[in-house]
């Protein structure tokens, strides 16, 4: 044409941006790779990483480290550029590795925003931690008392020390730091479900560690400022002191005998109804006396009041002898009712 000459030679300057060949499959180049790796991810497993992703020349398009938080998935299941799918299977938890997509499994011929077409990727992952939807508690016992024969169960009142962590041991909280026991009823949702599973079937003096997929601890939410979104959660627990806890559906027991005049012992002032507060300070009498029992971790004016109302059948606020009944009364007659 105009801009070139017949005859004449030329000259390119060239700089190779990169180059791949339409049968590549992706590169895996392993930077680290933990010495105890217990597990390595699988398809439908749900990972959460790191990454910095870059062309072959360096050129920075995109970071999660930029954001402050992983980015999260399922691997294998098409949620993801198809080299990163298969770059995220057979990883272990804390492995980093690099990953290199040619275009047509990555973003093809057409790129998209800062990433040109038919561009090699690279992108450097660090696997935070991942997890099965189907998985449950792992529980590994660390120490076990020669005398462990009272297993904690469902009711039990529990004192215990923990050290929650991440699984790349990002510490998240500890009682030793707070100088004092973590307390629960254990089955009574007040901790996470997980915890409540793993704090199961043990004696006091016994040391374990508990792990907790994201679905049996904080969700996909986590909680804001404390734990991570969809992150499995690590507790080294001590079981401290357990008070054993009253039959399942009770929340007062008898240790003895049960008056055959019961109703006539709480109404003090016998003129045939009991108040809230006749009702409470006979309870309270049984307890400090050892004749009953209350559900232990509880506290005591929630209880009473909530047998009170049990009781008091017409909510008038007043007890009379027609309506009070002991629990094993009122599920005979449900039965004979059957």
């Amino acid at each position: 044409g105009k801009e070139i000459p017949g005859q004449a030679s030329l000259v390119f300057d060239v700089v190779l941006l990169d180059l791949h060949n339409p049968k590549d499959g992706i590169t895996i180049e392993n930077q680290h790779v933990p010495e105890s790796c217990e597990r390595r991810s699988q398809t439908g497993d749900f990972l959460r990483y790191h990454y910095n992703g870059t062309l072959l020349d360096g050129t920075l398009f995109d970071s999660s480290y930029s954001r402050n938080h992983t980015y999260d998935t399922y691997v294998g299941k098409g949620y993801v550029i198809a080299g990163m799918d298969e770059g995220l299977l057979g990883v272990c938890t804390g492995e980093k590795r690099r990953i290199i997509i040619p275009p047509h499994l990555g973003y093809g011929e057409e790129g998209r925003g800062k990433i040109p077409g038919s561009a090699v990727l690279v992108f450097d992952i660090h696997v935070v931690d991942f997890h099965n939807p189907s998985d449950s508690v792992s529980i590994t016992v660390n120490y076990k008392p020669s005398n462990c024969t009272i297993l904690s169960k469902k009711g039990d009142y529990l004192k215990y020390h923990y050290n929650a962590s991440l699984l790349d041991g990002t510490l998240l909280d500890s009682t030793h730091s707070l100088g004092k026991t973590y307390n629960i009823v254990l089955g009574s949702g007040q901790v996470v479900v997980g915890m409540d599973m793993g704090l199961q079937d043990m004696c006091v003096g016994e040391r374990r560690r508990v792990v907790i997929p994201p679905h049996l601890g904080y969700g996909e939410d986590g909680v804001e400022g404390e734990v991570p979104g969809s992150a499995v959660l690590v507790f080294d627990i001590e079981l401290l002191e357990l008070v054993s806890g009253l039959p399942e559906g009770y929340m007062f027991v008898w240790n003895g005998e049960v008056s055959p005049n019961l109703f006539e012992e709480i109404d003090q002032n016998h003129d045939g109804e009991v108040l809230l507060e006749e009702f409470s300070e006979y309870i309270r009498a049984q307890v400090d006396s050892g004749k009953g029992k209350l559900a232990p971790g509880f506290d005591f004016e929630k209880i009473v009041k909530n047998m009170f109302t049990n009781q008091d059948r017409d909510g008038n606020g007043k007890v009379t002898a027609e309506e009070f009944k002991l629990k094993d009364q009122e599920a005979k007659e449900e039965h004979d009712e059957l």
